[in-house]
């Protein structure tokens, strides 16, 4: 009778575990660089909640969102012309925005803010 108990117990273990990994498995694709999008709050916190081939992503300022994937995001090592500034500067966004030079527009580069998370800037003057 035991050994019944103990296997059903462990039965309903696997068919959990399993249940719990889909929970957290992860879509094809990659998520955009920081959609700059005014959503805060945490909508999601897996890709499984999303629908179809979206995944859950994080935005500009600390939140999730569901949005369509990148097929590949490429990561220019290619640093663009000029120093951060000195002394940041603009408002006190604590999440960054930006991981490397080549996230950011035009000549902007990617620094660190007042709050020392990264952001698109414009460089210094020389």
């Amino acid at each position: 009778m035991y050994y019944i108990q103990v296997l059903v117990v462990l039965s309903v273990a696997v068919l959990a575990m399993g249940q719990f990994g889909q929970f957290f498995a992860k879509k094809s694709g990659e998520c955009p660089p920081y959609p700059n999008v005014m959503v805060c709050d945490m909508t999601c916190f897996a890709d499984v909640q999303c629908p179809g081939m979206q995944k859950c992503c994080g935005t500009a300022c600390g939140g999730t969102m569901c949005i369509g994937p990148v097929t590949s995001r490429v990561v220019a090592s290619k640093e663009k012309p000029g120093d951060c500034p000195s002394r940041p500067s603009g408002p006190w966004v604590c999440s960054s925005r930006c991981a490397v030079d080549s996230d950011c527009r035009g000549k902007k580069k990617c620094c660190r803010n007042r709050c020392a998370a990264l952001a698109c800037v414009n460089p210094e003057e020389e």
